[in-house]
């Protein structure tokens, strides 16, 4: 028997009871709706949860909860199924003679008696409870039968994480149909945050920290005479728009040029590593604003307020997909040693019209729609069809293989020639 205490309400048809429990006592006594009896033979409208993301909890959710001083998490709502019904005691009926100022305010403030006989269910927020449960105990919190996602090597238990104290909302279970609904509204209405959002808001990622310092006032990407540089609001740039890229392709960027340096994405490395990695992408985008022509040209319009949509139509150098693909470019030129200045010189020697067959269904879909192609793998082949035409020298047969590939898909043609090297 479990004592809690909680605070009524109401809204809409449903009684809810606000509290909260400590993380150990969460994990030991709340489950997934899976791991009733009766699931296998309920309908598909009758299952009111989705299959959890193993994969997410193990590598984004259990860090944040280990790692993380300043954790801190929604409500779960718990789902009070196949039981008495709930017993709540308000204040008021156990503390007599109070002033009627508090008579009124604590008939809905008490204590709720779970007897143990409940089946207590997350109706929402069983990724964040597996996530508790997974870093309280270590490998033995994963669900039975689930194998350990390879990206991770071993899960330790962290038991002191038990005395953590988790904000619920229970739930008396009336009917399914009612539960299914409570959990397809609080799922469809949830706005999940952007992506620009997230990499505003985060402080203990390296790759937004470093995409915020970039456009900072004194910084290499800091606005000029007035006119921002960086579209921190959208992950588009209009083509009226004055701006030279967004801060969705910054964060990129920054991937891109540090992958060798196996930085994690929610834990920040010492100042020293930050301040060196820092230094790596200001670089990247220095040299590029210093040495590019249509880059220095941008400058130039844009301190003298002037129009900058010509320019973007007319070169693939002023759309975020072509830079993160001078990004693999750079990555390629820092693995094997080369001076990036000597490379983006060369740079401003390639065709970056629209109208190059070459980025033909590499980078755009093609001369009438004139429309870029935003997925990783094509921003990746892009990266390569440049790093070949800059560096291809220095380029290993298996990489130079890869490019004749790319060439060769994109041509619909297995004989097609690979560019010319500059």
């Amino acid at each position: 028997m479990v004592t809690l205490g909680v605070q009524r309400a109401k809204l809409g048809s449903t009684v809810y009871y606000n509290g909260k429990m400590r993380a150990g006592e969460l994990i030991d006594t709340v489950g997934l709706a899976a791991e009733l009896p009766e699931w296998k033979e309920m309908t598909p409208d009758e299952k009111m949860q989705r299959q959890p993301d193993i994969n997410r909890i193990v590598n984004e959710i259990v860090p944040y909860v280990v790692e993380d001083p300043d954790l801190f998490f929604n409500s779960i709502i718990i789902d009070v199924y196949d039981g008495d019904e709930l017993d709540f005691e308000p204040v008021s009926k156990v503390v007599k003679d109070l002033p009627k100022t508090y008579q009124l305010a604590l008939e809905d403030m008490g204590y709720l008696t779970l007897t143990g006989k409940e089946r207590l269910i997350a109706l929402d927020g069983q990724h964040r409870l597996l996530a508790l449960k997974i870093a309280i105990k270590g490998i033995y919190g994963l669900p039975a039968g689930t194998k350990l996602p390879s990206t991770v090597k071993s899960l330790d238990p962290h038991p002191e994480l038990a005395k953590e104290e988790i904000s619920v909302i229970f739930v008396e279970h009336k009917d399914n149909q009612k539960i299914r609904k409570i959990f397809n509204k609080v799922n469809k209405y949830a706005r999940q945050t952007s992506r620009g959002d997230n990499i505003i808001t985060s402080d203990d990622d390296i790759y937004a920290v470093i995409a915020r310092k970039l456009f900072r006032e004194g910084e290499v990407l800091a606005p000029i005479a007035g006119n921002e540089l960086v579209n921190w609001k959208s992950n588009t740039l209009s083509q009226r728009s004055k701006q030279l890229t967004t801060i969705s392709a910054l964060y990129t960027i920054a991937e891109i040029v540090l992958k060798e340096k196996n930085f994690s994405s929610k834990i920040l490395p010492s100042e020293d590593e930050l301040e060196d990695a820092y230094e790596i992408i200001s670089d990247f985008w220095s040299t590029l604003l210093e040495n590019l022509n249509v880059y220095k040209e941008y400058l130039e319009l844009t301190r003298t307020d002037k129009p900058v949509s010509l320019l973007r139509e007319q070169n693939l150098l002023m759309k975020p997909v072509t830079q993160m693909a001078l990004a693999h470019v750079a990555a390629m030129a820092i693995d094997k040693n080369i001076a990036w200045k000597d490379i983006v010189i060369k740079l401003n020697n390639l065709d970056w019209s629209f109208d190059n067959k070459l980025w033909f269904n590499i980078i755009i879909i093609g001369r009438a729609q004139r429309k870029m192609i935003t997925g990783k793998e094509s921003i990746r082949s892009a990266g390569m069809v440049i790093s070949y035409m800059v560096m291809g020298k220095y380029m290993s047969k298996d990489e130079i293989a890869d490019v004749k590939r790319i060439i060769c898909n994109a041509a619909d043609d297995e004989n097609a020639e690979l560019p010319q090297m500059l």
